[in-house]
């Protein structure tokens, strides 16, 4: 695919004699295919697939000054670490997310360059590139945070990882290459990463030991997930230098399986070839074919074992490292097993050690006491032993239930049964947190993956790896709250009350509520003001539409206290009449047939009408009679003629015109005084065609 941006390792290692920081940079970007960094011979590098002999020439790029400054107002921006072929890379601070705990939280963060900024297509390449690599949640793969724009800057958050690479560990572990024992540490983990991966149906297909990278605390991170499994995408914002090389495809030639290096389909094989040989090389230094390209050897062509890799292993990676893709394994699995694999005899030997040390003990204090008290001591001890082994019998995660059966005296048993299944209970979590978030959801469960990964750590305080996904999930979790507040934000600023669907207040509010379930959004004062304006507004028109919007929203937004300051409880009071009115205009308005709510209508404009009956008796002057006549026909031409509230209106007007026109008679101003009982006469005639 035109992997936009790739995905970033910012890698800084430490000098031990100069005592300088050096940072490293391994920039990743599409260039009409797949252009990415590699060291050593043309083979170690990543391949360009050009689709395109006329690409156009890269332009001088003005470096924007970021450093100092804030995006999105959350993200303090310390130093330009590296430059792509079309985002800058920065170190920043997460100051969202820093507290008197975690004074400093840093991230990476890649930003669009100027020229691409204005793009619609280039911003959703960066966009959908997030939405890629999101979806994989591991501790041993870099994780990739949000996506964000904040005015014409276009930018993508992402873990912070300061190390060394695989490749720098395997050049200082020559000639001999590393032991076993701190091998197994990183191959495990390695596969891990990778069948994680696979389970999601994304294949590495660049595995290399240059993308391989580990963090202070010893932690190994995969980067640039995804990147041959869709390929047939083009960059079209891409620009070749001069110096690409136009071959075959985004993949390394070093660690491509043949099949790989001959255009075939992105297979999981591939990565199980890539990671055989990267576990040789770590092994013995060597590349266990020379650092030749797989599709140029013969192909009775094999491995040979080193030294430093166990006989028990050497099968399942001479498999995995096979140039026939036929015999080679379709998954790491095996390998993974292998390598977790011989923990619990080691415990099950200590355990009974102990027995034994305690038969022996016992045997030596009671070789003076009668055979009977010997034997019941021994029998004793046989019970004990018995209960011992099948304590040790327990495996899996089902362990976790048994746990409480075992007494206090046997806490190390308890420990060493923990440990040693520690692979498939950690995996047993993983699987519950991953089984939580099957479903077609908007959002994932938060609040349950959480108490998952809580629950784990109460088992595993020390664990790193659940740490870390703990970490990530609260992060995502986050930058999501985020995003959506600041939906809210700009509604409330533009007074956009009446949005609907997904893009309604209230549902985000609700939206809110399903990805925190403790989260209570606020609003400022300008939002508060704002909607008392709208709302007593819509109060004044009788605008029910409007109303009905405002309701909702200030149900799902304000406190108790806010509401009684708005005067709320009127406006609820009327909402079955604001709902039944709503649904009638609606009708309406779409031209369709509808029954005229009169009793909900009554309860809705009865403090209109208690407005007019108030004026009409305020009313001295003739004038002031016809004006107000002919207010309530402008205002009330909405209403059907027959409504209670204005018939009775009308007739009390009526009225008034007869005594008006009775006191002007005594002033002897007949011709008002006819023109006023004529007015009586139009609105009483008008009323008899109504009611008959």
């Amino acid at each position: 695919m035109a992997d936009f941006c790739k995905n970033t390792a910012l890698i800084k290692g430490r000098i031990d004699k100069n005592k300088k920081l050096t940072f490293a940079i391994i920039l990743i970007y599409t260039i009409k295919g797949f252009i990415m960094s590699g060291v050593n011979s043309s083979n170690d590098k990543t391949q360009i697939a050009s689709l395109d002999s006329n690409l156009r020439t890269p332009k001088a790029i003005n470096k924007l000054n970021l450093v100092g400054k804030k995006i999105s107002d959350r993200y303090l921006v310390e130093e330009l670490i590296g430059q792509g072929g079309m985002c800058y890379i920065y170190r920043a601070r997460d100051l969202f997310l820093e507290s008197a705990s975690r004074p400093e939280v840093f991230v990476a963060i890649k930003v669009l360059l100027e020229e691409f900024s204005h793009s619609e297509e280039a911003i959703s390449l960066l966009k959908d590139e997030t939405t890629k690599t999101q979806q994989l949640s591991h501790p041993n793969i870099v994780k990739v945070y949000s996506a964000g724009s904040d005015n014409d800057l276009h930018y993508v958050t992402m873990e912070l990882v300061e190390g060394e690479t695989l490749e720098q560990i395997i050049k200082r572990n020559k000639p001999s290459g590393m032991a076993f024992k701190k091998a197994n540490v990183i191959l495990s983990q390695l596969a891990d990463a990778l069948i994680y991966a696979h389970s999601r149906g994304v294949i590495h297909n660049d595995l290399k030991p240059s993308n391989i990278i580990f963090d202070s605390n010893g932690s190994l991170k995969v980067l640039d997930f995804g990147i041959a499994k869709h390929k047939t995408i083009e960059d079209a914002y891409a620009v070749k230098s001069e110096s690409s090389i136009g071959t075959v495809g985004g993949y390394t030639p070093t660690y491509a399986s043949p099949e790989q290096l001959k255009g075939a389909a992105a297979s999981v094989k591939d990565d199980v070839f890539s990671y055989a040989c990267i576990a040789l090389e770590l092994l013995s230094s060597k590349h266990p074919y020379n650092r030749v390209a797989a599709d140029t050897l013969p192909k009775d062509t094999s491995a040979k074992r080193p030294s430093n890799c166990p006989l028990w292993l050497w099968g399942t990676l001479n498999k995995a490292v096979s140039l026939d893709a036929a015999k080679r394994t379709d998954s790491l699995k095996p390998v993974l097993a292998k390598l977790q694999s011989n923990f619990k005899p080691a415990i099950a030997l200590v355990a009974s050690t102990v027995v034994l040390a305690l038969l022996a003990g016992q045997y030596y204090l009671t070789n003076t006491n009668n055979m009977k008290q010997l034997e019941a001591k021994l029998d004793n001890a046989k019970a004990i032993n018995q209960q011992v082994e099948t304590w040790m019998s327990w495996n899996g995660p089902e362990i976790l239930n048994k746990l409480a059966e075992i007494p206090p005296q046997y806490e190390v048993l308890k420990q060493g049964l923990l440990r040693s299944n520690q692979a498939n209970i950690l995996q047993s979590f993983d699987y519950r947190a991953n089984q939580i978030n099957t479903s077609a959801n908007k959002f994932k469960d938060f609040d349950e993956t959480i108490n998952v990964y809580s629950k784990a750590l109460e088992y595993y305080p020390d664990s790193e790896k659940l740490s870390v996904q703990l970490e990530s999930i609260l992060r995502e979790r986050q930058s999501i709250i985020s995003d959506i507040t600041s939906r809210i934000d700009l509604l409330l600023e533009q007074s956009r009350y009446s949005e609907l669907d997904n893009n309604s207040i209230p549902q985000l509010i609700n939206d809110l509520s399903v990805v925190d379930s403790t989260y209570v959004y606020r609003p400022s004062e300008i939002h508060f003001d704002n909607y008392k304006l709208a709302l007593d507004k819509a109060i004044e028109e009788d605008d029910v539409i409007t109303q009905k919007s405002l309701l909702n929203v200030g149900k799902a937004i304000f406190t108790n206290n806010q509401k009684n300051e708005l005067g709320f409880a009127n406006l609820l009071k009327r909402e079955s009449a604001i709902d039944a009115l709503t649904l009638y205009q609606k009708k309406i308005n779409l031209g369709e047939q509808a029954d005229f709510p009169t009793e909900d209508a009554v309860v809705f404009y009865g403090p209109r009408f208690d407005r007019y009956t108030q004026k009409l008796e305020t009313i001295e002057e003739y004038k002031d009679l016809l004006d107000f006549e002919e207010l309530i026909n402008t205002e009330s031409a909405a209403l059907p003629k027959d409504f209670s509230l204005l018939v009775s209106l009308k007739q009390e007007l009526s009225r008034r015109y007869i005594t008006m026109a009775n006191t002007l008679m005594k002033r002897k101003m007949y011709r008002t005084a006819e023109q006023l009982v004529e007015r009586s006469e139009a609105i009483t005639q008008s009323l008899d065609n109504v009611m008959l």
